[in-house]
């Protein structure tokens, strides 16, 4: 299976223009469509406004908000037509209202890839994030940070590998864009700590991953005593990888409530893009 239906949210900024082509750019490498969706704000420009009183005063206050709507819909709508424009893709961009923000949950349950942004909220309602939407939908999510540069589309992709399951999983919800990229190196941290890792760690999935037609090294790595999400990271900036692909990963023999500790630093962290599943 491949990527046929990708979800990227997009917001009239920078950092979204930026998200919007590096979703072009992956649904172009996999023959994907593309839907764009911009969450239009429920409220007005300006809070203190909720505060006015007198018939002429809520008028311009209502015709100030919708003035506003119109614009930033129409400055989110631009950027994402900016993007396909010359892409050889089929696409298209819905409007979702912020008040009516569980339909978010309904536009990424028929999707293979969901793109948003970090920090929070990325392109989401306020009240939403990737990981609440990744737990209610199982699809995986693509975080891009806010200030990545344009052009760098997962070609060498880190897959943080510890045997579990949701590890498993990621490399299923990731196998289209493993098998694409240029190189995946399977980075197996303090082998010798986890039983499940067998007599030669990383070794059979490497094998799995290039009959799928992947370029795949294997990496162990002794963490020293450091927190695993910043030797992970370490090694993916000193590396030079454009995505980290991992599950809802945690450090071995520790269970902790939704996400590991090793997922929450790295979520928290993120500064190169990161493909999370569950």
């Amino acid at each position: 299976m491949g990527l046929k239906n990708i979800v990227v949210f997009v917001e009239p900024s920078n950092a979204g223009a930026t998200r919007a082509r590096y979703a072009v750019e992956l649904a172009r490498r996999h023959g994907a469509h593309l839907i764009g969706i911009f969450v239009a704000s429920s409220d007005g420009p300006i809070p203190a406004n909720a505060y006015v009183r007198g018939r002429d005063a809520m008028r311009r206050l209502i015709e100030l908000h919708d003035a506003n709507a119109i614009e930033t819909t129409s400055v989110a709508s631009r950027n994402f037509n900016t993007a396909t424009n010359s892409a050889d893709i089929t696409y298209e961009f819905r409007i979702i209202r912020e008040i009516e923000s569980d339909d978010t949950k309904l536009h990424c349950l028929h999707a293979d890839l969901v793109i948003v942004g970090h920090p929070r909220p990325g392109g989401l309602p306020l009240n939403s994030s990737a990981e609440g939407l990744l737990l209610a939908t199982g699809i995986p999510f693509l975080i891009v940070p806010d200030g990545w540069p344009s052009g760098a589309v997962a070609q060498r992709v880190l897959l943080a590998w510890n045997a579990s399951r949701e590890a498993r999983r990621a490399i299923a919800d990731s196998l289209p864009l493993l098998s694409a990229a240029q190189s995946v190196s399977i980075v197996v941290i303090d082998a010798a700590k986890n039983r499940l890792h067998g007599e030669n760690p990383g070794a059979d999935v490497a094998v799995y991953l290039s009959r799928h037609g992947a370029h795949v090294t294997t990496e162990p790595i002794d963490s020293n005593g450091s927190p695993i999400a910043d030797v992970i990271l370490q090694h993916a900036v000193h590396g030079g990888f454009d995505l980290i692909v991992l599950g809802a990963y945690s450090h071995a023999r520790v269970r902790e409530a939704v996400f590991g500790g090793v997922t929450r630093s790295l979520l928290k962290l993120a500064t190169i893009p990161m493909l999370i599943a569950h």
